[in-house]
């Protein structure tokens, strides 16, 4: 009887060190899932901030620069011209030398004619001629060209604020809010019209139009 009683108290005292060793294993492993989770968060962080930095670098090199949209192609064509041309109907004086650069661009529809993007000297001027775009209505008549269809003149974003932009207008639809727009290579979203102004730097921050 006796030798049996020691029996399950050996077994007994072994079972109780094995449940103690293997919760001290468990509290082990679970600390370091939460290091290694914490760890995961601050490099996502890191990636993102470094992602903004890019992106403001990359925009910051397009100050100057406007995107102009839906001017048909046509052979021999001076682009530098129709730009000065656009400037007339904007009211805006652009002089020779005034646009550095001038030339097309890709887009994705292979049926429209690209985009043309034009650098300035000054982003004052840039500045001028957008500011006039947004109060002024352009079109293809304007050029000469018939039948007339609207020209678009924006900012001219880097690849990445464009598809950020891009998935912020398809969450402002689908959250109902007002609006969604780009100043000044910023992406800005408001819910009505009275609502404060949300900045959206990222993916992560799409989350916030809800």
């Amino acid at each position: 009887m006796k030798a049996s009683l020691d029996f399950f108290n050996k077994e007994f005292e072994k079972a109780k060190a094995e449940r103690f060793e293997l919760a001290k294993v468990n509290k082990e492993l679970k600390a370091s899932n939460e290091k290694l989770a914490e760890e995961c968060r601050a490099l996502k962080k890191q990636a993102s901030q470094l992602e903004d930095r890019v992106t403001t670098s990359e925009q910051y090199s397009r100050n100057r620069n406007l995107e102009i949209k839906g001017v048909p192609l046509t052979e021999d064509e001076n682009i530098c011209e129709i730009v000065r041309q656009i400037g007339n109907a904007l009211e805006v004086l652009i002089e020779e030398g005034e646009s550095e650069v001038c030339h097309r661009v890709p887009v994705k529809n292979p049926s429209a004619p690209p985009n043309i993007v034009v650098q300035f000297n000054s982003r004052t001027k840039r500045d001028a001629v957008l500011k006039k775009a947004k109060k002024m209505r352009v079109s293809t008549e304007d050029l000469g060209f018939t039948p007339t269809s609207p020209l678009y003149i924006n900012e001219h974003r880097c690849p990445a604020l464009k598809q950020l932009l891009g998935i912020a207008i398809a969450r402002k639809k689908a959250k109902g809010w007002r609006s969604v727009w780009s100043c000044d290579g910023k992406i800005l979203a408001r819910k009505e019209e009275s609502s404060p102004i949300v900045r959206i730097r990222n993916a992560q921050d799409v989350e916030k139009i809800a």
